[in-house]
C-alpha cells in the first residue's frame, strides 16, 4: 500500500466518462521533464543534448536501475559532502594564489594568475591520481623555505580532499549498495516465509497444521487481492455495503480491513476446538 500521504497528493479530474488522474509521487515526472528539455535544447545544440536520452536505458533494465538506486541511497549525505569539498577547494585556492601563484607552470595548464583560475587548476589536479599530492610543476623555486612550504600545503590538500573526501564518498555509495543488497535479501526471505496478506510465518502456519502451499495460493492469495483492488478502484458501477467499507479504507492507506494475523483454516480449528 502506498502512504496516506500519496493519496492525499493524487489529484482525479473527472470530465464525462473519461477520468485523469495526476500524480505527484515520485521524481519520475521529473526525469521526464529533464528529458523533454534535452529534447528542446538538442534543437539549437545541433543535436548534441539528445546523447543525454541514452540514461533512459537504465529504466529498461531491473539490474542496471538496482545499480543506480545503491549509488544514490545517500544522495542527501553526498550532497552535503558537495559543498564542503568546494569550501576546502576554495581555501586552499586562496593559500596559492596568495603565496604559490608564481610556482604554476602555464605552458603545462596551470593557471593561477586570477583566484578563479586557481581554484579550476586545485580541482582539476585534485582528481589526478598521485604519490603523495605532487600533482604541480614547481617552477620558480628559489629556497628552501619555498620548497618545505609548498610540500606542507599540497600534502595537506591531497590528504583532506583526495585521501579523505574521496574515500567518504566511496564509502557512502559502498554502504548504499550494502544497504540495497540487504533489503532486497530481506523482501526475498519476506515473501518465501511471510504471507503478505495476513503477515504470518511459514513456521508459525506448519506448527499449526496449516499448509503453507494452500494458504499462499488459496486462501491468501496475493493476486486475488490485487485483482480485487483493481476493481474497486476501476469500477464505475454500485458497490456492497462490504466493498465500500474497504474502498474507504484503501483510498486512505488504511489495512484494517486485511484478516492482520487471521485466516480460515486457523480460524476454523479454533472454532471446533470450542466446541
Amino acid at each position: 500500500f502506498r502512504s496516506k500521504q500519496w493519496y492525499q497528493r493524487r489529484v482525479a479530474i473527472t470530465a464525462g466518462n473519461k477520468r485523469m488522474n495526476i500524480q505527484w509521487h515520485s521524481f519520475y515526472h521529473f526525469y521526464l521533464l529533464a528529458l523533454l528539455i534535452c529534447s528542446c535544447l538538442g534543437i539549437w545544440s545541433d543535436g548534441i543534448a539528445y546523447c543525454f536520452h541514452l540514461f533512459h536505458i537504465a529504466t529498461l533494465f531491473d539490474l542496471l536501475g538496482r545499480v543506480i538506486r545503491g549509488a544514490t541511497t545517500h544522495a542527501d549525505q553526498l550532497l552535503v559532502c558537495v559543498p564542503f569539498a568546494a569550501i576546502i577547494a576554495y581555501i586552499y585556492a586562496i593559500i596559492y594564489f596568495g603565496a604559490f601563484r608564481k610556482m604554476f607552470d602555464n605552458t603545462k595548464m596551470e593557471y593561477c594568475d586570477t583566484l578563479g583560475r586557481c581554484l579550476v587548476t586545485v580541482l582539476k589536479n585534485s582528481l589526478r591520481p598521485s604519490a603523495g599530492g605532487h600533482n604541480y610543476s614547481w617552477k620558480d623555486r628559489k629556497t628552501f623555505d619555498d620548497l618545505w612550504m609548498r610540500l606542507l600545503i599540497d600534502a595537506s590538500f591531497w590528504i583532506l580532499f583526495t585521501v579523505i573526501g574521496l574515500n567518504v564518498v566511496t564509502s557512502l555509495i559502498l554502504d548504499g549498495f550494502r544497504q540495497l543488497k540487504a533489503e532486497r535479501e530481506r523482501a526475498l526471505k519476506d515473501m518465501t516465509t511471510l504471507c503478505t496478506i495476513c503477515g504470518l510465518s511459514k513456521d508459525s502456519l506448519t506448527t499449526r497444521g496449516v499448509s503453507w502451499s494452500n494458504h499462499v495460493e488459496r486462501e491468501h492469495n496475493i493476486w486475488s487481492y490485487v485483482t480485487f483492488f483493481y476493481y474497486l478502484q476501476e469500477h464505475d458501477g454500485r458497490f456492497s455495503a462490504v466493498e465500500n467499507e474497504v474502498l474507504k479504507k484503501f483510498q486512505k492507506a488504511d489495512p484494517s480491513f486485511l484478516p492482520a494475523g487471521r485466516c480460515i483454516s486457523i480460524d476454523t480449528k479454533i472454532d471446533l476446538e470450542k466446541k
